[in-house]
């Protein structure tokens, strides 16, 4: 509680307590002499200010130890009732005064307003991404539906079939992750987690992608484990993975490997395709930013690597990128061992 915001609400008692130094002054000048009653008058007043002063500075201070278990009783998402039950019933009514209740209920309301802002945002991002995602499902169908009309037996045409299916399959996939990545609070599970293993399952995820373009990939990671999200590591994997397919020519090359420091284990994630523009790379992981990449040779929603930075950031995994337009893009994921990561934290 602000010491100024108690002074204002008690106004009327320090008022009052200087209109009675005032009125005792007066009578003691107006019944004796003023030369023989100056100094004990000074005195007088000394001392009932300094009594006033502590019964202020004991009430303040009781009130404010009241009112910070409050705060923090409602910051906690608890109600306020022991106030006014049993033994606290007299703490409870000492703060009820205008001034406090309504700056106690103008924070409520603050955290309120707090939440609902959080709550629209998620689901604007939600709503957002299904529309563009389920927009991207559309075009995919129809290709397939043209694909189909067209299938006589025909190998290279039954190839896009499942090119097309596997497109859509994996954003299906993306939109339910994306789905649960806006309640992850209540999706997050602490396990064990294999890093080789997440890499192989995500390389198989895209490996559609991969073969329809003839990239090669060169993986020589060893195991790595560590306390994480099992799911949500490979859904950040898959995400760099299935976007290296999109800008990497034919016959690209997709390069995977590992590092390991005194801080953590770092994984690498690199392609020789078309890089991005060196002033766009600070806007990579921004929501809905498409790039000219995105905009002139593929479709690309401005999601998917949102959600990615956004999943990293929660589990404490450092997301990176670095790019030379026309050579290559690697995006770097760095695994803090636990003491380094808490060290980090608290820089």
């Amino acid at each position: 509680m602000k010491t100024i915001a108690y002074i204002k609400g008690q106004w009327e008692w320090i008022a009052s307590q200087a209109g009675i130094i005032i009125l005792v002054n007066l009578i003691l000048l107006t019944s004796t002499p003023l030369a023989k009653t100056l100094g004990e008058i000074f005195y007088l007043d000394l001392l009932m200010i300094f009594v006033a002063a502590a019964g202020y500075i004991f009430h303040y201070r009781r009130l404010n130890k009241a009112y910070t278990k409050i705060r923090q009783t409602m910051a906690g998402g608890l109600d306020i009732d022991w106030l006014f039950r049993g033994p606290s019933a007299s703490a409870g009514k000492s703060v009820t005064g205008i001034s406090l209740m309504k700056e106690l209920l103008e924070y409520k309301n603050d955290g309120f307003s707090r939440k609902e802002n959080d709550y629209r945002q998620r689901m604007n991002d939600l709503k957002d991404y299904l529309t563009q995602t389920v927009h991207d499902l559309k075009v995919n169908l129809s290709v397939s539906e043209m694909v189909v009309n067209r299938l006589e037996n025909e190998t290279d045409i039954a190839n896009k079939l499942l090119f097309q299916i596997e497109q859509m399959k994996f954003r299906i996939n993306q939109a339910l992750s994306i789905t649960r990545a806006n309640h992850y609070s209540e999706d997050i599970i602490s396990e064990n987690v294999d890093l080789e293993q997440v890499v192989k399952e995500a390389i198989g995820d895209n490996a559609e992608f991969f073969i329809a373009k003839s990239i090669n990939i060169q993986s020589n990671i060893r195991p790595y484990h560590f306390i994480s999200d099992k799911k949500w590591i490979h859904y950040i994997v898959s995400q760099i993975l299935n976007n290296s397919t999109k800008y990497t020519e034919k016959n690209g090359e997709m390069t995977i490997s590992g590092q390991e420091d005194e801080w953590g284990y770092h994984l690498l994630l690199k392609d020789n395709g078309i890089g991005i523009p060196k002033e766009e790379l600070d806007r990579v992981f921004d929501k809905g930013f498409t790039g000219s990449n995105g905009r002139n040779s593929t479709k690309s929603t401005g999601m998917g690597m949102y959600y990615a930075k956004k999943m990293a950031d929660t589990l404490g995994i450092s997301l990176k990128v670095q790019s030379e337009q026309g050579i290559y893009t690697e995006f770097v994921l760095s695994f803090y061992k636990l003491s380094d990561y808490m060290q980090r934290q608290r820089l």
